[in-house]
């Protein structure tokens, strides 16, 4: 989950569409489940997790990232890495 977050970041980021740490992230936790072959349970307790950290906080379908460098350490995301920014 928080690798998908920090590659959501990287790509709205690279499109100006993220604004002050903050991104649209239409998605509810059930279609998130859903599309990581996770339980909604653990999705709801994963994001629970990340928002008493202060890592993100998922409201109202808008990704607040408190602490992204913590995003990319938890879902070890290497962006000069990434295939896609090579293209």
């Amino acid at each position: 989950m928080a690798y998908l977050i920090a590659e959501l970041r990287q790509r709205l980021g690279a499109m100006d569409m993220v604004a002050n740490e903050q991104f649209d992230f239409p998605i509810t936790q059930s279609k998130l489940a859903d599309a990581l072959g996770l339980s909604v349970v653990h999705v709801n307790r994963v994001l629970q997790a990340f928002r008493t950290q202060g890592i993100l906080d998922l409201k109202c379908r808008v990704v607040t990232l408190g602490d992204f460098e913590k995003i990319v350490q938890l879902g070890g995301f290497d962006s000069l890495n990434d295939k896609t920014s090579a293209q």
